[in-house]
């Protein structure tokens, strides 16, 4: 049995998202090339930035280089902070999961079950657009951590050091990751990509706590001694652009139309534009 995925436009001028058997239509474009395209705008937006976006950036890489400067002190006075309080020690390693991948991705999964459970194509199409940002986001993440090299604060007592590429495969023996993965954060990038979108499609007081709960997790990060500062405001930074640039290519709705037969299934997404 094949899954296939297309996308189609209807008589009302809405588009239709089809998961049926059978095969694809490659003159409609589908979620894999949808999501190409993303993750090619999303590496080629350098080159497309004005004015405004070049201060913006411009800001960032002066405040990333500035809190650089601090890493170590911070650092230092972050875990020293947690071994002196024992309810740090306790609240820490709860906020860190909402950077970890069972929670947001259950999150996304709550978001499309809920949707689909209800006939609401908002709350299935918030899913997905959070799914697909928190990958994008992951790759993006994961390519930089990689080519930084960037050593933990744990690993190097509070010593800020860069390796680069060439420690992509050194695992702690320990801790069972890479210890030279520092920079950005990949747990802050994924809260706070998840909250670029939920703020976006929810009322603002849940997207005031879906922030505060991202700020937390970027902060936890600290505390548990797994990142510098600057890797928290990177990975932060990061997570909010990657989700409005999710919310501004796909901004809307869908309603969904399941479909059982006696040797066939199908649930079809219509995309109102």
């Amino acid at each position: 049995m094949l899954l296939c995925v297309s996308v189609s436009r209807g008589s009302t001028g809405a588009d239709s998202l089809a998961l049926s058997n059978g095969g694809i239509d490659e003159s409609k474009p589908s979620i894999v090339g949808t999501f190409l395209a993303d993750e090619g705008a999303i590496w080629t937006s350098p080159l497309h930035m004005d004015g405004n976006d070049a201060l913006y950036w411009g800001g960032v890489a002066v405040t990333t280089a500035a809190l650089i400067t601090v890493d170590q002190p911070v650092a230092r006075t972050t875990y020293k902070f947690r071994e002196n309080h024992t309810w740090v020690q306790t609240v820490s390693p709860i906020l860190t999961q909402f950077g970890q991948f069972y929670v947001p991705y259950g999150i996304v999964a709550a978001y499309c079950l809920e949707g689909i459970a209800f006939n609401d194509g908002t709350r299935v199409d918030t899913g997905l657009l959070a799914l697909q940002a928190m990958i994008h986001s992951g790759i993006v993440v994961q390519v930089i951590k990689h080519v930084a090299g960037r050593s933990r604060p744990f690993v190097t007592f509070d010593k800020d050091k860069w390796y680069g590429p060439r420690m992509i495969f050194k695992v702690h023996p320990s801790r069972g990751y890479s210890p030279y993965d520092s920079f950005p954060s990949g747990h802050t990038i994924t809260a706070f990509t998840l909250a670029t979108v939920i703020a976006g499609r929810e009322p603002q007081w849940v997207g005031i706590v879906a922030y505060s709960c991202a700020g937390l997790c970027g902060l936890s990060r600290l505390t548990q001694h797994d990142h510098w500062l600057s890797d928290v405001f990177v990975g932060g930074t990061l997570g909010v652009a990657i989700g409005k640039l999710e919310l501004s290519r796909h901004d809307k709705s869908l309603a969904i139309y399941p479909s059982i037969g006696t040797r066939s299934a199908s649930l079809t997404l219509e995309v109102n534009r």
